[in-house]
């Protein structure tokens, strides 16, 4: 008889835990989904410079905290990767990037978030005085809309025109910002197919 006891014992505590755990990891997988994988990710390898970026943007539930823009830079032998503040990257993600000199590029990101990265040690810094009008303009990070399916982040060459949203009308929200010239309340879209 304490052997049937034992058994059953041992299956009611196996019941209890099943329904314990597999809420809590479901809870748990649906959580770490939504806030460990992104959703939207592009990368873009510049080759004839020694370095690639990566955008992540991921859901976040506090905008003021965190915008969910990731930037990611690999660059002789370093790595580092670097919120963007901002917000609603849903409809402002337009990501410029410009190459300052041979060891600096330029990342000018919506609503003027705008930082000078260090290709030797990846170290972002915001951009202090530089009008930006000496820089490479390399292309940026949009959304493209294909006829019939998802929409999906991906990096346009200098092909693409040059804009960076603001969000705002009023030109003296960016007067002295880098391109400013190139600045706007918000940018249009690349076409359906993708071109720019």
């Amino acid at each position: 008889m304490p052997k049937n006891l034992l058994g059953r014992c041992l299956l009611v505590g196996a019941i209890m835990c099943g329904v314990a755990v597999v809420p809590a990891l479901a809870v748990s997988a649906y959580v770490a989904y939504f806030m460990l994988v992104p959703r939207y990710s592009s990368v873009i390898d510049f080759d004839r410079y020694n370095f690639n970026l990566r955008l992540d943007l991921y859901l976040t539930d506090d905008e003021a905290r965190d915008s969910g823009r990731y930037l990611s830079v690999i660059a002789a032998g370093t790595y580092r990767t670097q919120m963007l503040p901002g917000w609603d990257w849903s409809h402002k993600v337009r990501t410029s990037i410009y190459r300052v000199d041979d060891n600096d590029i330029a990342v000018l990101s919506a609503l003027g978030y705008d930082y000078k990265i260090s290709l030797k040690s990846a170290k972002f810094e915001p951009i202090g005085s530089d009008r930006g009008e000496q820089w490479q303009y390399l292309g940026a990070f949009d959304f493209i809309h294909p006829t019939g399916l998802r929409r999906r982040l991906q990096f346009f060459g200098a092909q693409l025109a040059e804009c960076i949203p603001m969000g705002t009308d009023d030109p003296s929200q960016w007067r002295d910002k880098p391109r400013a010239a190139a600045r706007r309340a918000s940018c249009p879209a690349p076409d359906r197919d993708g071109a720019p």
